[in-house]
């Protein structure tokens, strides 16, 4: 990676000029100054323990031999994360807790530009089928309502998968509980929605919203679920239904505080 922020700094501040017949380059100031924040951005990911956890700044030799490839290094990886079609393995686990939540969508934004390219590369006759399962989706598919230009390409890669992923053989499957901030254009490219209890006014309003099978009724019912109950609608459905989840095992430690427990300890 300082490599890259040297290639991204020389590349950008080099300008052409043309001297006694003779074409030259130099390096000129305001030039740099246009992608001066991107080297200090790489500068600072190189220098965050939880960036170089999950990411290998040093580099490490071409895949295919010889000098490195950007196709071929971007579909090895692609490969390793997501699984190729000859695989022995079919599930595969992207663990990244280790990384930051304001790094999470540097990050996983790179991985699925990386997907989007590698199955828009392949074309429709060399796909297979693949589901994609992102959980607590509101961290890094989140609505990026400023930051201009540079905000709007972090979001174009999940969007994409969203919007043109099925015809190259991919299916999302988006966990989140907070859907009020996952991007609108992701909410309504979803088909069956499977909706646990929601209370907040601008989740409800969401889910109302991206669902053109919900109405006032069955909002209602979202925000009075019991727990380990949820309602099914969308396109697998003919009609809005009430599931009951199986308990699971080994059961999640995500009981609610027992404050009963004050009670029963000692003076002091």
């Amino acid at each position: 990676m300082g490599a890259l922020a040297c290639l991204v700094a020389e590349s950008h501040a080099l300008k052409q000029v043309s001297r006694q017949n003779a074409t030259l380059y130099e390096r000129d100031a305001f030039h740099y100054s246009n992608v001066a924040p991107l080297v200090t951005r790489i500068r600072r990911c190189m220098d965050d323990p939880l960036f170089t956890s999950v990411v290998d700044i040093g580099g490490g030799p071409p895949q295919q031999g010889g000098a490195l490839d950007w196709n071929d290094e971007g579909a090895a990886l692609c490969d390793e994360i997501f699984g190729a079609q000859q695989a022995n393995w079919k599930v595969h686990l992207v663990d990244l807790r280790s990384v930051a939540h304001d790094l999470m969508p540097l990050v996983l934004g790179s991985l699925l530009e990386l997907l989007a390219f590698q199955l828009f590369r392949r074309g429709q006759e060399n796909t297979y089928p693949t589901m994609l399962v992102l959980e607590e989706a509101h961290h890094y598919l989140r609505q990026l309502t400023d930051g201009g230009e540079e905000a709007g390409r972090s979001a174009l890669a999940y969007e994409r998968l969203a919007k043109e992923g099925r015809k190259f053989g991919l299916s999302l499957w988006l966990s989140t509980q907070r859907p009020s901030e996952v991007s609108s254009t992701v909410l309504a490219q979803c088909g069956t929605w499977v909706v646990f209890r929601l209370t907040s006014d601008q989740d409800l309003k969401s889910v109302a919203s991206a669902g053109e099978w919900v109405d006032r009724q069955e909002l209602n019912r979202i925000a009075g679920l019991p727990r380990q109950q949820a309602v099914v609608f969308g396109a697998s459905v003919t009609m809005p239904v009430r599931v009951i989840a199986p308990r699971a095992e080994p059961r999640p430690k995500s009981d609610d505080p027992d404050f009963s427990r004050w009670a029963s300890r000692g003076p002091g």
